[in-house]
Parts: structure tokens; C-alpha cells; sequence
């Protein structure tokens, strides 16, 4: 009976589907297959969305321009965090951006589960394996979209926390595009109720809440255009105004948006589960990779890596203790791994 915590990065989500497997003249599985992040601003697939969203058209050509020039270990995240980090300090008109590109992923990941999802695919397969296995596993998963959550019948919570519940808990660590921020603001007083527009003028206060933050309230809020949220007016001036509950693709140590509760699950997990599976994250999340690496100090568990063509390269600048606990790599990603007797030999 095996409990094996499966980690999901953005490489599980672009491997979602086997192409093959659906007709040629469906053009949503072609414009709407999920990015990796350096695709994030993708103007080919996502231009309708990109040309929403104007108070970013500034961070898109740059960030555009830094990784068209090829540079090695040039990176969105890499760039992102350098103008989140230093760039503000002489340009703080740079947090409008910021808060324009929480709305976009929202919007964005949004688009992608409605149009991307079909019943028959990779996560509905790993969960037959796991019912013969244990029927038990704890997901990380670091993903926007929904795809695990429809997967497993759990995209209709209506509270954050019920993601904990039954046999299949998720812990998302960067959010949800359906997580939002539920946070009072004059909106009226401004004469502005579009919480889109609340946002962009309350953008550094967004990004440095300070100990304000203790009274947002996290909720689920299901909204196909999330451009067009209202405020919810509360009395006189008053309102609630809500943004989208995701953490930037950056790099750096404490980069997480779920409640600290749902950590300290994580973390009670960690000392149950036997084995651990990776698909398609690259190991690059300080804090997560920091929890695994505290329990393998403690105990030896069996792991398997699944990835693609930068595999090795990966593999080779692991720490040591998780390195020395590789049992399984498979470097022709999800698709092939949960096809292969290997990859479920891996959950008995």
C-alpha cells in the first residue's frame, strides 16, 4: 500500500494531454495548450489576452527582449525577480504592472482549464494507478489552472480549505487562478468600483501590505473575466474589492500564497508518506525543495523524476540528499512515464 506525495510543476500541465489522442481540427488544444513560463507572454497564442491587460505592455517587451536574446540561464522568473526586487526602487509605477499580470495569469489559466481540459488525460490515469495502489496521495501542486482539481473532483470548493479533504489532498502552494483576495477599500470615495482598476491604483499597497494583510480574507471566487469583478459595496464608502490570490513567478525563499495552515499540513504529511513523485517541476521552488530536503535528512524515501530534455542537467545541481534518493528518471516526460510499467511500478 503505498502514499506517495506527488509534486506537479508547470511540465505536468503542458503534458497534460496526449495530442494523438484527439482530432486534428481541435485548434483549442493547439492555441490553448498550458505555457511553460518562459512562455508566459506568448503573443502568438495569447495575444487577445495579452492586449487586455495595457498597464503591462511595458514588463511584456522587456521581458520579451531579454529572452529572445538567447542568453544563457536567462530566464522569466529570473528577469521578473530582478524588477520585482531592485526595479521598483527607481520605477514604482512598476507594481501597476505587477498587479496587471496577477489579473493576466488569472485570466490566462482561467482560459486555458475551460479550454484546454478534456475527461480522458494524464491525471485520470495516475489516479486509476494510485486506486490500486494505496487509493491515498498528497499533491503539491505548483499550477494556476485546474486540471488536477477537475481531475479528481475537486474544482467545485467552495472553501480554500476543502482542498485538504479526503483521500487526494492539495496543497497549492502558489495559489489558484480561482483564489482571490477579499480585502475593504474606499472604493466609492475614489469613485471607482471595477476592482481591476481598484487594483492598478492600489498596486504597492498590494504588493506591501505589512501587517494589513491579516485582514484579507482568501475566498474562492469563480469568474470567467476577472477584469470585470465589481466591488461589493459594504456601506457609505465602503466596499470589498478583490485580486487574485497568486503568487508571481519569481525566485525566492518564501514565494507562497496558501494559508500557513495548509504548510503545517504539508509538513505533517511529509513524516506519513513513503515515496515522492516529481513531474515537471524543476526543483527551483526554495521553500518546497527546503521541506523535502528536512525530511530527507531525517529518513531515506525513494524518488522518481520525471522531466524532459534538460533532465540531467537538473538532476546534476540537486543537493546531495535528494539526489542519493533518486530511484526513477524519466526524461520523456509525463505522458511517457504514466504510459510505462516502470513509471507504475513505481506505486506498488
Amino acid at each position: 500500500m503505498s502514499y506517495p506525495l506527488i509534486i506537479l510543476g508547470a511540465g505536468a500541465s503542458f503534458d497534460f494531454l496526449i495530442r494523438n489522442d484527439y482530432p486534428r481540427d481541435d485548434t483549442d488544444l493547439d492555441r490553448w495548450i498550458p505555457p511553460l513560463t518562459d512562455n508566459l507572454f506568448n503573443g502568438v497564442q495569447f495575444q487577445s489576452l495579452l492586449s487586455k491587460y495595457k498597464e503591462m505592455n511595458e514588463l511584456v517587451g522587456y521581458i520579451r527582449g531579454k529572452i529572445r536574446s538567447n542568453r544563457q540561464n536567462v530566464t522569466f522568473e529570473g528577469i521578473l525577480t530582478k524588477l520585482y526586487q531592485d526595479g521598483v526602487r527607481s520605477n514604482p509605477d512598476l507594481y501597476k504592472s505587477f498587479a496587471a499580470l496577477l489579473f493576466y495569469l488569472c485570466d490566462l489559466f482561467g482560459t486555458v482549464t475551460e479550454k484546454y481540459y478534456r475527461p480522458h488525460n494524464n491525471y485520470d490515469t495516475l489516479r486509476h494507478i494510485i486506486s490500486l495502489n494505496g487509493n491515498q496521495a498528497v499533491f503539491v501542486n505548483f499550477n494556476y489552472d485546474l486540471f488536477l482539481e477537475r481531475s479528481f473532483g475537486k474544482n467545485n470548493a467552495e472553501r480554500v480549505d476543502q482542498y485538504l479533504e479526503g483521500n487526494f489532498p492539495i496543497v497549492k502552494i502558489h495559489g489558484s487562478y480561482n483564489w482571490f483576495w477579499n480585502r475593504l477599500v474606499n472604493a466609492f470615495a475614489q469613485g471607482k468600483q471595477d476592482c481591476y482598476e481598484l487594483s492598478i491604483k492600489g498596486a504597492q499597497y498590494i504588493f506591501n501590505p505589512g501587517d494589513n494583510i491579516q485582514k484579507w480574507e482568501l475566498i474562492i471566487y469563480n469568474n470567467p473575466n476577472p477584469q470585470n469583478i465589481r466591488a461589493q459595496r459594504l456601506d457609505g464608502l465602503r466596499a470589498y474589492s478583490f485580486h487574485p490570490a497568486l503568487a508571481l513567478p519569481l525566485i525566492g525563499k518564501d514565494n507562497f500564497v496558501c494559508p500557513s495552515s495548509h504548510v503545517d499540513f504539508l509538513r505533517r504529511k511529509l513524516k506519513e508518506i513513503d515515496r515522492i513523485v516529481i513531474i515537471g517541476w524543476k526543483m527551483a521552488d526554495p521553500f518546497m525543495r527546503g521541506l523535502l530536503l528536512e525530511e530527507l535528512k531525517q529518513r531515506s524515501i525513494p524518488i522518481t523524476f520525471v522531466g524532459g530534455r534538460n533532465s540531467k542537467s537538473l538532476i546534476d545541481v540537486l543537493d546531495k540528499d535528494i539526489r542519493q534518493n533518486l530511484k526513477l528518471i524519466n526524461s520523456n516526460g509525463f505522458s511517457n512515464f504514466i504510459s510505462s510499467d516502470e513509471g507504475e511500478g513505481f506505486f506498488t
